[in-house]
Parts: C-alpha cells; structure tokens; sequence
C-alpha cells in the first residue's frame, strides 16, 4: 500500500480533495453485513485495506466509496460522498452485475472487483465492458489516480 500512501500524500495538498477518516474495524462489519443482507457480495480484502487508510475517496472526478456517507464538514449541503451499499445496490438493479462489487467510478469508468476472477477492473462507462483489470487494489488505484496525476508515464 505504500504506492496509494504516497498518492495520497500527493493528493491531500489540493483542497478539493475528499479523505475521509480511517474505517473502523465496526464500519467496514456493518457494511459487510449490509451488502450481504441485500444480496450482494462482501468487500475485497484490497479495499478493505484501503478503507482502513482512508475511508472513501473522491478528487478530480474519481470516487471511492466509503462505508457511510461522508459530507462536507464545512458545508453539510455540499458534495456527498456516497457509500458502498447504497451505490453497489442500485448498480445491481439497474445491470444486474452481481458477480462485481461496485468500488468506485469516475467520469467515464466504474472500478469494481469481479468475483469470479478476483480482479478489479475498469469497467467503460456506457457498455460496462472491461477496459482494464488488475490483480490488486492498489495497482487500480494506481492506474485511475496516479493516471489522473501522471505517475503512470
């Protein structure tokens, strides 16, 4: 995980940037225990170490989810970051992608993890085809925010 620390490092000098707080150990049950009561899968062990870093992501398009909804402290009506369940659970209906955990998205992708390959994946937008894959979160991350900061050259 030393890669996604070192981003972000980076990331967190822009004040547009949303790092939430670490999960605790109590969040990231919940929310395990909340996917699978509505029927989906639980969490990658790569994003839950991810969580426990900083729980959800948002910055220059791209989103992680959280564990809960994550607000603005400064302005409480302001930008939402969304949780897992809630978003995992309206993918699913309106694709009917259950062998993919719905991580994130940006602009043009989703980021989920696909449970029979235990790979996450870059999913285009529109088609949902799977642009890219990688064998773990941090590579993703890599991928999606190091691409966005141009560390991927």
């Amino acid at each position: 995980m030393a890669i996604i620390d070192e981003i972000i490092d980076i990331v967190n000098e822009d004040s547009g940037a949303m790092l939430p707080r670490p999960a605790s150990e109590e969040d990231i049950a919940e929310c395990q225990e909340d996917l699978i009561d509505i029927g989906l899968e639980p969490l990658p062990e790569g994003y839950i170490d991810f969580l426990k870093k900083i729980n959800g992501f948002a910055w220059n398009g791209i989103e992680f989810y959280s564990t809960d909804q994550v607000v603005e402290a400064a302005n409480p009506d302001g930008y939402r970051l969304m949780d897992l369940v809630t978003m995992n659970d309206e993918f699913n209906d309106m694709y009917e992608l259950d062998e993919k955990v719905l991580l994130g998205r940006s602009d043009i992708d989703y980021y989920t993890y696909n449970i029979g390959t235990e790979k996450y994946e870059v999913l285009e937008f529109e088609s949902r085809e799977t642009m890219d894959e990688f064998e773990t979160f941090e590579a993703l991350f890599r991928f999606t925010v190091g691409g966005r900061l141009g560390l991927n050259q």
